[in-house]
């Protein structure tokens, strides 16, 4: 006979079914991220059917984040011709606060400062820049996510990893 141990940990405390989002903050210089980060929040949240979504009065937890930073710092280098330094691939990282709050017993589940990144080259087309944008293991033509302008597809790269780190926090926190 088999014996298996038993864990609550990575499920969500049982009272909480339902959850508001906040208006999300920006901290940063970078506007659009924060419209990025709401809809891919939203879509995830909706898709993996986590928690409900429902407005703050009815919500039995809320989730805060606000965008502290996202910042644009060389990656890679190579030397050129005259013996100088050349930036050939860029790092974006979001940096983000989220905090979750079980609003029925005013207590906070989570309050974490996290980040994500996604990487770009000087290209102008990030799927045929050879590069492993995401960190996944694939480049280009194998890697479905890697498309369109290289700094506008390594900012939804970075948002896609923030997203899913905010909601494993989410689903892991007990």
């Amino acid at each position: 006979m088999a014996c298996g141990i038993y864990s609550m940990k990575g499920t969500i405390p049982a009272h909480i079914k339902s959850i508001s989002i906040s208006p999300i903050k920006n901290e940063s210089t970078e506007f659009a991220v924060v419209d990025l980060v709401g809809e891919s929040i939203n879509t995830q949240m909706i898709s993996e059917n986590i928690l409900k979504l429902t407005g703050q009065d009815e919500a039995h937890s809320q989730l805060d984040i606000i965008i502290k930073s996202v910042t644009d710092m060389p990656y890679t280098y190579s030397l050129n011709t005259t013996e100088s330094e050349h930036v050939d691939e860029w790092k974006i990282t979001i940096r983000a606060q989220v905090t979750w709050s079980d609003l029925k017993n005013d207590e906070l589940l989570v309050d974490r400062q996290l980040s994500s990144f996604g990487i770009y080259g000087t290209g102008v087309d990030i799927s045929s820049d050879g590069i492993d944008n995401d960190s996944d293991g694939l480049t280009d033509d194998e890697d479905s996510d890697e498309f369109g302008s290289p700094r506008e597809s390594a900012v939804r790269i970075a948002v896609e990893k923030i997203t899913e780190l905010i909601i494993n926090e989410i689903t892991s926190t007990w």
